[in-house]
C-alpha cells in the first residue's frame, strides 16, 4: 500500500514555542504514527511519503505536488491544507513558499483554495487515488481573541471544502470537530496551534480508520 501526505507544519516534528527543547519529536507525528498503525493493521509493506512543509498551502497542490502523484501513484493521497492558507498575515514569523503570495492577506483566497483543490483532487483521482481531506482544526483562544475574525475565516474555508468534498471525490475527515473530544490541554502545543502527540496520535487513528473502510469496501479488507 502507498500512502501520500500532503500537509504543513501540522505534520511536522517542532521545538517547543520560544525553545530548542524537542516538543514532538518525527515518531510523534500523525503521519509517522499512521504509518505505524497501517503497517501494524495490513499484512502487506506500506510506503507512506510525508509532504509536508512549514508554512504549505494549497497552492502547492498545482506548482509540484502532482508531480508526486504521478511519481508514487499512491492508493491514498491524504490533503491537510487550509490553515496557513487563511491566517492573517499580521505576526507571521515566515516566509511564504511562493513570491506571488508575498504581500498577501490571506495567503491563498477561498476562491483559489477551492480552485486548487479542485484541480488536484480530479488529477489524483484520474491515477487511480483515493482522496482523504483533513480540515482545519480550531487553534487556542489567545490566537482568536489576537486575530478578529479569524474563527469566522476557519469556518468560512472548513465549510467550503464540506461542500467542494462530495462532487470532488473525496472524503472529508471532519477534524475541527472530532479533535474537540480532548481536553484542551492535550490538544494544542506550546504555541496553540499545533497539535500534541495525544492529538496526532487520534488524527492518525481516524485516517487508519477511513482507510480500513476503504479497504474493506473494495474487498480488501
Amino acid at each position: 500500500m502507498k500512502v501520500l501526505v500532503i500537509g504543513d507544519s501540522y505534520g511536522l516534528p517542532r521545538y517547543a514555542k520560544d525553545s530548542f527543547n524537542v516538543e514532538l519529536d518525527y515518531a510523534g507525528t500523525y503521519p509517522e504514527q499512521l504509518r505505524r498503525m497501517l503497517t501494524a493493521h495490513f499484512a502487506e509493506d506500506i510506503c507512506l511519503v510525508n509532504r509536508c512543509r512549514h508554512a504549505n498551502t494549497s497552492l502547492s497542490l498545482i506548482k509540484g505536488e502532482a508531480n508526486e502523484i504521478e511519481f508514487l501513484r499512491p492508493d491514498y493521497t491524504i490533503l491537510q491544507l487550509g490553515l496557513v492558507d487563511l491566517w492573517p498575515a499580521e505576526g507571521r514569523r515566515i516566509w511564504p513558499l511562493y513570491s506571488e503570495q508575498y504581500g498577501r492577506d490571506p495567503w491563498v483566497t477561498p476562491d483559489e483554495y477551492k480552485n486548487n483543490l479542485q484541480l488536484f483532487i480530479k488529477f489524483a483521482n484520474s491515477r487511480g487515488s483515493k482522496v482523504i481531506l483533513v480540515n482545519s482544526p480550531p487553534v487556542s483562544k489567545p490566537h482568536l481573541l489576537k486575530h478578529t475574525g479569524l474563527e469566522k475565516k476557519i469556518a468560512q474555508y472548513n465549510n467550503l471544502l464540506a461542500r467542494l468534498a462530495p462532487g470532488a471525490k473525496g472524503i472529508l475527515l471532519d477534524w475541527h470537530e472530532s479533535v474537540k473530544c480532548l481536553a484542551e490541554r492535550n490538544v494544542f502545543g506550546s504555541d496553540g496551534i499545533h497539535p500534541t502527540r495525544e492529538a496526532s496520535k487520534l488524527l492518525a487513528r481516524l485516517l487508519l480508520q477511513q482507510i480500513i473502510s476503504f479497504e474493506e469496501e473494495a474487498g480488501n479488507g
